[in-house]
């Protein structure tokens, strides 16, 4: 059997922002800082206490890499209100504190969305980091062809029953970019553009429903 291909990664520098119009919690001082992730060192990312200007607000154990298609980003409890566990960033009503990916770049492919999950370890399932009552992808938003965003004045904790606004309550972002291919696509005389013939589609979809069965058996 052939191996299934690997995916695309991202393929240049990538910068991360940092912004909070309103500081955070005990000091509204505006936050708008950036710091660089070279193409050498996208799976290394940033991380707390690493000196850069990003990483320089992180809490301990925060995170931000970048993993073939994805970015993840491990953000912490910094402070808490009646709701539950926050961020600690503050924002505008139309200014959102959040972290800003710009430069992303992936060769042969376009970046047209993204889907994005917060389970724990950057799992496809498990226990989700953030409260019921926030879905995730209200948090993230695809700004441009090369930018996507994450608001981190939005996000509340999970409340893991350790301790009412504890540090230890966090979340794991898995944003996943969602590509097609550079060009134009087939042409109306390419193979590839052609629609089945009545006898080939029935085939096509006798299989389909056979491969869901299947999937829904295991």
């Amino acid at each position: 059997m052939c191996a299934p291909p690997a995916l695309a990664g991202f393929q240049s520098d990538i910068t991360v922002k940092l912004i909070a119009p309103l500081g955070v919690v005990g000091d509204s001082t505006p936050i708008n800082v950036s710091q660089l992730v070279s193409a050498a060192n996208l799976a290394t990312g940033i991380h707390t206490g690493d000196g850069g200007a990003v990483s320089t607000w992180m809490l301990a154990g925060e995170e931000v890499t970048f993993v073939g298609e994805t970015i993840r980003v491990r953000a912490f409890a910094g402070d808490v209100t009646l709701a539950g566990s926050i961020t600690g960033y503050l924002g505008l009503p139309f200014d959102h504190a959040r972290y800003e990916f710009d430069g992303l770049s992936i060769a042969g492919k376009t970046i047209v969305g993204l889907s994005v999950t917060t389970f724990d370890g950057f799992a496809d399932s498990g226990v989700s980091g953030l409260a019921p009552s926030v879905s995730a992808a209200s948090l993230v938003n695809l700004i441009d062809a090369d930018t996507v965003s994450l608001y981190l004045d939005d996000i509340l904790f999970r409340d893991r029953g350790i301790n009412i606004g504890s540090s230890e309550d966090h979340a794991d972002f898995l944003i996943t970019l969602i590509t097609q291919d550079n060009g134009n696509g087939p042409g109306p005389t390419d193979p590839g553009n052609r629609v089945p013939e009545p006898a080939s589609l029935a085939l096509f979809l006798v299989a389909a429903l056979g491969a869901g069965a299947a999937r829904r058996r295991a």
